[in-house]
């Protein structure tokens, strides 16, 4: 069982009551895992842990120190807290320093559900042996892993702040090879209710994308119209999402600044169709209410109906700014469409439907142009039916220019990003699309 709001409570009381700095803040982190891991069609390794970290950060004056420590007893907690303040008196004062939070409004949390928490070591083993049985009658090998936890955050202060959430994760990810190595598939489920995992449905996936995708052709790279499978959808709005910062914006760091200073709030940045929020109660994607230093997270709009309502402020610049602080969200939602991922293809003359992509770097923060590299199932479209497999390619190209040119979306969807965003960071919710005008610059024989 991981530990209750009382029992971390009562060590946080216990660690600030040792304070002698100005103020003390302590973050209480950990719970409970269990995974399987499996390889070549055979359970590779099987595990589970439990471990709570205490991290405890001291501030005297513009001064401070953080330290952290897995022991909970008197001596250690006195140890941790005195090396804390001893760093902060060593260290240069810091010129963004912010004072410790004075206590909060937090809305109820959603993300715990005692399905994933009773998860049993039967049901690992139980969700791998599928995958195995699937892979060998369609004569793939695949390799994976399925994980369940249980987890909790909890943070306080020395001027009264207390906050205690507690949030579970079954994850699953899958990867299906043909024998001959030239075809693959890919196919990944992260939830905070283990009734949401379809172990059977998530294997077929990536086992049918790896038969498919078996000996592909090479096509010419060229701007070509694109259907997106939602997670190559989640890695753009990611990527987006991640460089939506104030600050950044009113130095002129990046898209979101405004020719003359400031930012770009309320300026419509992409499509009509496009509206991304965040809600640590939505259901598909339930997330804490509070981050690690003890801020708030509410629903927030990011943007509506094209136009840029809202960016992350840290608090101190949202201090200088005379702003709210808007922390980063634990989840983040693109609103999807009515048409099915059929429609999507039958309605694409000549294109690429992409399963995912991989390796994704960015090259310019102005524009936030990224590349990357498609992977594990790319197919020709012609005259609305997929056709053949094709060799994967390098693309280039921006998260703002593929949303502007948007042409339809399915419902949304949790996803797994490609670069590994899933239950223990940020949840992903969105659709799959089809965009036009999508830039890949070369071709790739990496599969």
């Amino acid at each position: 069982m991981i530990w209750s709001r009382e029992q971390a409570k009562a060590l946080i009381d216990r660690t600030l009551a040792l304070r002698k700095a100005d103020e003390l803040v302590v973050g209480l982190n950990g719970g409970e895992r269990g995974n399987v891991r499996f390889a070549r069609n055979t359970a590779t390794t099987a595990g589970a842990s439990a471990g709570y970290t205490l991290a405890v950060t001291a501030n005297i004056g513009k001064r401070a120190g953080t330290t952290t420590t897995s022991s909970f007893d008197d001596a250690a907690l006195e140890r941790t807290v005195g090396a804390a303040e001893e760093i902060a008196r060593l260290s240069p004062e810091n010129p963004e320093a912010m004072p410790a939070l004075d206590p909060q409004q937090y809305g109820e949390g959603r993300a715990f559900f005692d399905d994933v928490a009773g998860a049993s070591p039967d049901w690992r083993a139980g969700t791998v042996a599928t995958a195995i049985e699937l892979s060998k009658a369609r004569d793939v090998v695949s390799a994976g892993f399925v994980e369940t936890s249980a987890s909790i955050r909890a943070v306080g202060t020395s001027k009264g702040l207390f906050g205690y959430g507690a949030f579970t994760g079954a994850d699953y990810n899958l990867t299906a090879r043909t024998p001959d190595g030239t075809g693959s598939g890919w196919a990944s489920k992260s939830f905070n209710e283990l009734s949401r995992i379809d172990a059977k449905k998530i294997a077929e996936a990536a086992i049918e994308k790896a038969v498919r995708s078996k000996n592909p052709s090479s096509i010419e790279p060229g701007k070509y119209t694109v259907v997106l499978e939602p997670a190559a959808m989640a890695d753009l709005l990611v990527f987006m999402m991640f460089s939506g910062d104030a600050r950044q914006a009113d130095e002129g760091r990046s898209f979101f600044s405004k020719k003359g200073g400031g930012n770009r709030i309320g300026e419509t940045i992409l499509s009509e169709r496009v509206q991304i929020f965040s809600d640590p109660a939505y259901g598909m994607a339930p997330g804490l209410t509070f981050d690690n230093q003890g801020l708030p997270i509410t629903r927030t709009m990011w943007v509506e109906k094209g136009v840029l309502r809202n960016l992350f402020y840290s608090r101190f610049w949202a201090q200088k700014q005379q702003k709210a602080p808007t922390p980063q969200p634990a989840n983040v939602v693109l609103e999807g469409g009515t048409s099915t991922l059929d429609d999507l293809i039958k309605g694409t003359d000549r294109g690429i439907l992409v399963t995912r992509f991989w390796y994704i770097r960015p090259l310019d923060p102005q524009t936030i142009l990224l590349t990357g590299l498609t992977r594990d199932g790319l197919f020709l479209i012609e005259k609305g039916q997929v056709t053949r497999p094709i060799k994967n390619m390098r693309w280039n190209e921006s998260p703002i220019v593929a949303f502007n040119n948007i042409e339809a979306m399915t419902p949304v969807e949790r996803v797994v990003s490609g670069e590994g965003i899933g239950t223990g960071g940020l949840s992903v919710v969105c659709p799959a699309a089809r965009i036009r005008e999508f830039t890949f610059t070369s071709a790739s024989d990496a599969v």
